[in-house]
């Protein structure tokens, strides 16, 4: 599912007259932004970024025509149907529509990765949620300023750190996307603020870092009517990704925060809890799904992807309430893996998860059956199962030939655990017995 936002750029705040005065933009004070943010991140272009500005309305054209570069309508179409069996989305929601209407509403200027030119939008002089984050430093007018700072640590990073060709490899796995996203918004968050304040030490990162922390409720107020699985994954980029980023800085500064793209964490669960990539690094399982060709025969493959926990988050919290006992168990998954298979109008989803241990995968099981039975009732077949620490979700056509299905997922299934030293290991899941969470 590509529900992710697709431009990994995008800023959230408004444009200072200094900037742009009467349709045009001051070039001049753009070159100074440019070297000082050189000067701030310790790194320099290899080459020069062009500065554009554009109308609202091009600008809006511009990142559409970024969604269908990637995407096809047949895509995001899938991507949300599949969201709304899950529980991600609500029913009949028009993904690509959504998107572009959340894009539309807060985007103010931003580095387009396939044109290596930096935008800013005529016009967007609202400074919307960053008001509060910025209250410290409105002195004088700074959000201009600090968004342009942050647009040109993104050139920064695709130029030194190659990252668009980065999220290209990962493009089929939401959650690993969303965590390098996540470096990359913390890291232009972090410069964006210290080129405003003149410096960056950990003292300041700190201070950004807790101005963030009320940034998804902020958020959440301003985008009510967006669905939670768009606009949690956004907002998370920069209040989670700026933590995670400030983190790696106590730690080295800047050249930690380098290194932070050669070895990538590989899941939001790894943002949420930084100490699963610094301390005691843990990646998640790989979960490779089959067994299920011969029975779904007929039926063809459209998706292949890992949600990851803060997804799940969202699914438990859209579903059960935002303060769910059971989001607890959520901090115990280990990995996922789901497929799509369409044929014809009819879509199905095998959805296999992985916990730490054997009573979070039993917990969950019977959370999320629960949640199924509440969100799809009677009207589409849904089956949970689970074997050891592991999860078997089956939704549609896979639910109703369950008997015949299961079996053979679990037979030919095999999760590879990442350990921290030594060669990893593969589980297969033959062997265990079978328990229908919803029989």
């Amino acid at each position: 599912m590509r529900w992710l936002p697709l431009v990994c750029a995008l800023a959230l705040a408004g444009c200072a007259y200094e900037l742009v005065h009467n349709g045009a933009i001051n070039q001049s004070r753009a070159d100074e932004i440019q070297a000082g943010i050189q000067r701030i991140r310790g790194l320099t272009f290899k080459r020069p970024v062009p500065l554009v500005l554009e109308t609202r309305k091009q600008a809006e054209t511009t990142l559409i025509d970024d969604i269908n570069r990637d995407y096809t309508d047949r895509q995001l179409q899938t991507d949300g149907q599949a969201g709304a069996l899950v529980g991600l989305f609500p029913a009949g929601i028009d993904l690509k529509a959504e998107m572009v209407r959340l894009l539309k509403s807060q985007v103010a200027g931003f580095y387009d990765p396939h044109g290596k030119r930096m935008m800013m939008v005529e016009g967007a002089a609202n400074l919307g949620i960053w008001t509060d984050a910025t209250e410290f430093l409105l002195q004088r007018d700074l959000v201009g300023e600090m968004l342009l700072a942050h647009e040109y640590t993104h050139a920064l990073q695709d130029q030194h750190f190659g990252l668009e060709a980065a999220l290209d490899k990962i493009k089929n796995n939401d959650d690993r996307s969303l965590a390098l996203k996540s470096v990359a918004e913390g890291d232009a968050t972090l410069a964006g603020f210290g080129y405003v304040a003149g410096a960056m030490d950990a003292a300041t990162a700190d201070q950004v870092t807790s101005r963030l922390e009320d940034l998804p409720r902020a958020f959440a107020a301003e985008t009510k009517d967006v669905p939670e699985g768009l606009s949690a994954p956004l907002i998370f980029q920069y209040s989670a990704g700026a933590r995670f980023v400030t983190y790696a800085f106590h730690r080295g500064g800047w050249a930690a925060v380098n290194a932070l793209y050669r070895q990538p964490p590989q899941s939001s669960q790894q943002i949420m809890h930084p100490e699963l990539y610094f301390d005691r690094p843990t990646p998640p399982d790989e979960i490779r799904l089959a067994g299920y060709a011969k029975t779904l025969a007929g039926w063809t493959e459209v998706d292949d992807n890992c949600i990851g926990e803060l997804l799940l988050q969202v699914i438990v919290q859209r579903n059960l309430g935002k303060q769910a006992p059971a989001l607890a168990v959520l901090d115990r998954w280990s990995g996922d893996r789901m497929l799509t298979l369409r044929k014809g109008p009819a879509l199905t989803v095998l959805w296999m998860l992985s916990f730490s241990d054997d009573h979070s995968a039993a917990q969950f099981a019977a959370l999320y059956v629960s949640l199924l039975d509440r969100l799809l009732g009677q009207s589409t077949a849904h089956r949970v199962d689970y074997r050891d620490n592991a999860v078997l979700v089956l939704i549609g056509e896979s639910a109703r030939r369950f008997f015949e299905l299961a079996p053979a997922v679990w037979a030919a299934t095999t999760i590879r655990h990442a350990p921290r030293t030594g060669p990893p290991l593969v589980t297969t899941l033959a062997a265990y017995p079978v328990f229908l969470a919803n029989r």
